[in-house]
């Protein structure tokens, strides 16, 4: 099975805050543990100067990199971000937006991620480096 449809195993369905930002898979590669994800940039993701306010790329790349920890935890623990470090680089305007994130080291209650983020024109706008917790999902009650 391809590694763009092995998503659903993980992600039944998507979040709402995923929804919101427009997730949409691009690519995923499980092996090199890095992915694309495509976002739409909305206007009611503007703020007054007219470009998308930089809480809302945030949480393009948090969604990505959660995606991916997520991919790699399965369903025996759940990603929860610890710190999220961002640089904006230039500002963003409404229209497509696309992170590339991927998974930098791995270990068995942590893992550490980093996320570049591009504009509709493709250059680089903001990246992050990021530190994710992994706690296990405890099996119900009796």
């Amino acid at each position: 099975m391809p590694d763009s449809k092995r998503i659903t195993e993980i992600f039944p369905q998507p979040s709402p805050s995923s929804t919101s930002l427009g997730f949409k898979l691009v690519s995923l590669d499980l092996k090199k543990w890095e992915t694309r994800v495509r976002f739409e940039g909305r206007p009611e993701f503007c703020n007054p100067a007219g470009v998308i306010q930089g809480g809302y790329l945030v949480a393009m790349m948090d969604d990505t990199i959660g995606m991916l920890s997520g991919m790699k935890a399965g369903k025996r623990a759940l990603p929860s971000t610890v710190d999220l470090h961002t640089h904006f680089l230039r500002p963003v305007r409404v229209g497509v937006v696309e992170v590339v994130a991927r998974l930098r080291n791995i270990g068995r209650a942590m893992v550490f991620a980093e996320a570049e983020l591009y504009d509709s024109r493709g250059k680089e706008a903001a990246r992050c480096a990021a530190s994710l917790t992994l706690n296990p999902v405890n099996s119900p009650a009796p």
